[in-house]
């Protein structure tokens, strides 16, 4: 059927229902669908930092601090601060998180994002 000239109403509403039915076969019918590796992900690094920090909680809990470096501080007689050095377990875990937003930031300038 070739597009209808619109010489009176029924003609014209003819070109409007035409119009609209190429407008709606422009692009492929696409269902709603759940993406379960992408959820995996999201799932998988909430979980794996989760159980980052909290190991880290726990090692620098049960961690005996060294020998003072620096005197402690107090601010206002209520809050101390011990300046010490950094466990190696957070040593790690700062390198890892800094290698993951090394690799997130390079994997977007070179592939674009990618949703």
């Amino acid at each position: 059927m070739g597009m209808p000239s619109g010489d009176s109403p029924q003609k014209a509403q003819q070109i409007v229902h035409y119009l609209q039915g190429h407008d709606q076969t422009y692009y492929r019918a696409a269902t709603w669908q759940v993406r379960w590796l992408d959820l995996a992900w999201l799932w998988g690094f909430a979980i794996a930092l989760t159980a980052a920090i909290l190991l880290w909680v726990r090692q620098y809990r049960s961690t005996r601090q060294k020998k003072a470096l620096y005197p402690v501080d107090s601010f206002g007689g209520y809050t101390t601060e011990l300046a010490g050095p950094a466990t190696f377990f957070f040593l790690i875990l700062v390198v890892v998180l800094v290698g993951w937003a090394v690799a997130l930031i390079v994997g977007h300038l070179v592939w674009g994002q990618l949703f």
